[in-house]
């Protein structure tokens, strides 16, 4: 809990506040502050100073206390206008929780008024001589406390019908025994919160894991009967002679079940066409469903390590790794300048290179379409080249020659300086079953042969 006035009157008089310098002042959060002092007597130790919170206080301490990232415009204004300067005098606000200071630095005299409360009155104020506000941690304009406005300080002249004590400490000061508890308590807190928002970013998680687990088992549910297509398939091409182009169906043999079955049919097609819409169906359906099948094992996977990565965090980790995990993420931009890979615009088209095994990976699963082209050395270990596909355009020959020679570059090709590369639309690879990260297999590739031009690579990365 915060201190109280009487609290705060032994606090003060065990602090060796007059005739110390402020060497340093460091930010931890948006009201809680670390001085760093120094006397001809204590030599240097460190005032700690928090506001608007349960454990509002000031006290000497001996903790280190974490920096925070982002200074705000009032410690700028401390550190510009409060460091150096020699504390001349401390007053208590009579029967109150509010104390200033007086700081010198030769003829010029400041005041940095402090109050511990966790209410709307909480604020640290600094006044020139006459009472002026020239900056305030908070600004309240319904109490008059802005920049500019003269400070209005109300003295009490009692401490009203409620009587205070000290409470019982068993340290030799004080002020040992505020920052400790209040440190612990603070901590404890601080720790609750932390790991209750650790269980939510994890049930988050989870959900967005069991949500794309059962998308790729309606698909996989969705294509299993590529077999049974695959099969009527070839009915048909044992007996298309039967077929005609106009007819919307066609009833064929089933040696298997030793019965007749009835195939639909296009009418607008040709019967080898209707054949062969059938086979790609086949196709299309049989991928899916592989690919679905593969997904679905890698998403329980993910689901079982991301369950035992946060149940480690719970069980193990420390508070600070606790609160790591749960501060916000970084800005969006930021994340985007720490994409994978390399990132190219080259003759109006996007160009992504990946230098190794885990670029490859992350560039395919998460900054790829089906229509994205892709290119690989034959023969060598090498980075992924994709050309993101726009949409009624097809990649021309420049364009795709500068992605060949990146492939080149970036592969263990380079030292002969050419390669057989192949090139194929995203959509037609399959991962490998059990294999390296990254690795997939094309289909429906085409090949290339190129020479690399060291001019043309100049030019690429500049």
């Amino acid at each position: 809990m915060s201190l109280n006035w009487k609290e705060l009157e032994l606090i003060l008089s065990e602090l060796p506040l007059e005739g110390s310098y402020i060497q340093k002042i460091t930010e931890h959060g948006v009201a809680s502050f670390t001085f760093s002092m120094f006397s001809r007597t204590e030599k240097a130790w460190l005032l700690y100073i928090e506001v608007s919170s349960p454990y509002a206080r000031i006290c000497r301490t001996d903790h280190i206390r974490k920096k925070d990232r982002n200074m705000q415009r009032f410690t700028q204004y401390m550190n510009a206008h409060v460091v150096g300067r020699k504390v001349k005098s401390v007053r208590q606000y009579p029967f109150d929780r509010a104390v200033k200071l007086e700081l010198v630095s030769g003829e010029d005299t400041i005041w940095m008024h402090i109050r511990l409360y966790s209410g709307p009155g909480a604020n640290i104020i600094i006044t020139d001589s006459d009472g002026m506000i020239m900056e305030l941690l908070y600004r309240r304009p319904q109490r008059h406390e802005e920049k500019g406005e003269r400070l209005i300080i109300e003295n009490r002249s009692d401490e009203g019908p409620r009587h205070f004590t000290v409470r019982d400490y068993s340290t030799p000061l004080f002020n040992e025994h505020i920052d400790r508890t209040s440190s612990a308590s603070a901590a404890g807190e601080r720790m609750d919160e932390a790991r209750s928002r650790l269980e939510e970013k994890r049930d988050k998680e989870i959900s967005a894991l069991k949500e794309r687990l059962l998308r790729q088992e309606k698909r996989k549910e969705e294509t299993e009967g590529a077999d049974e297509i695959r099969r009527m398939a070839d009915l048909l091409s044992g007996e298309i002679w039967k077929a005609r182009k106009g007819m919307p169906s066609i009833t064929v043999d089933d040696w298997e079940g030793n019965k007749s079955i009835t195939i639909s049919l296009d009418p607008a097609l040709s019967p080898n066409e209707n054949l062969e819409r059938l086979y790609q169906r086949y196709r299309k359906d049989k991928r899916t469903y592989e690919l679905a099948v593969e997904e679905i094992g890698r998403i329980r996977q993910e689901i079982s390590d991301t369950e035992e990565r946060y149940r480690d965090l719970l069980e193990n980790a420390s508070a600070e790794k606790i609160i790591r995990e749960t501060e916000k993420p970084r800005d969006r931009k930021k994340d985007e300048d720490r994409k994978p890979g390399l990132w190219l615009s080259v003759r109006g088209f996007d160009i992504i290179v990946g230098r190794n095994a885990r670029e490859n990976d992350e560039i395919l699963r998460h900054y790829t379409r089906g229509s994205d082209l892709w290119l690989h050395t034959r023969d060598y270990a090498g980075g992924y080249v994709i050309v993101k596909a726009q949409k009624g355009k097809t990649v021309p020959l420049p364009v795709l020659l500068d992605a060949a020679s990146l492939a080149i570059h970036y592969s263990k090709a380079k030292k002969s300086g050419k390669a057989d590369l192949y090139y194929t639309e995203v959509k037609y690879l399959r991962r490998a079953k059990d294999g390296k990260t990254g690795l997939v297999l094309p289909t429906q590739e085409r090949n290339l042969s190129v020479t690399l031009d060291e001019r043309r690579i100049k030019e690429l990365l500049g």
